[in-house]
């Protein structure tokens, strides 16, 4: 196994980065968005969406890094956005996005990505955090084996469909 390295993201790596956006949109979602929509992901306007975030002073995005693959997956985290937070709230903070190519799962990544999340929440003072996730998507179950316990649920319209979301939260160590 090649030795993957993770670093704070960087303006050059917005394009690296939509393209695992995309890729993994369409193979975690196939089945559950409609396949018009996820043809229609456009590498160009994620990663003008990703240039637009990696400031100095954006979102504290992370990057998984193969030495030869290049970057594999990508989180990114900050204060609970106002338009996220469960009802009843108290949620300081919010991973906006964990995403992995889906060869590279289950070789721990998934973890240390969120690891660092949290970590880099908790460094914030954002002692609590949340991440809303579309309930058919098969991968939710990491964030109940990371600890997360479901605090929310929500239906809401997303690409033309009615989407069941599931929130989780954690309290930071």
């Amino acid at each position: 196994m090649r030795l993957v390295e993770l670093w704070s993201a960087r303006h050059e790596d917005a394009a690296a980065i939509a393209g695992v956006h995309v890729k993994s949109w369409r193979t975690t979602y196939s089945g559950v968005l409609p396949d018009s929509y996820l043809l229609g992901l456009d590498i160009a306007g994620r990663t003008a969406f990703w240039k637009r975030l990696l400031t100095p002073h954006g979102d504290s995005t992370v990057v998984a890094v193969d030495p030869v693959a290049g970057v594999v997956g990508f989180g990114s985290c900050g204060p609970t956005r106002a338009d996220e937070q469960p009802s009843g709230g108290g949620w300081a903070g919010e991973i906006y996005t964990l995403y992995l190519l889906s060869d590279w799962h289950s070789q721990g990544l998934g973890r240390r990505l969120f690891t660092w999340l949290r970590d880099t929440m908790a460094a914030k003072g954002l002692a609590s955090f949340m991440l809303w996730v579309v309930e058919a998507n098969p991968t939710r179950f990491f964030y109940e084996a990371m600890g997360g316990r479901v605090i929310a649920r929500r239906t809401a319209p997303f690409a033309g469909i009615m989407l069941d979301e599931l929130a989780y939260g954690w309290s930071t160590p």
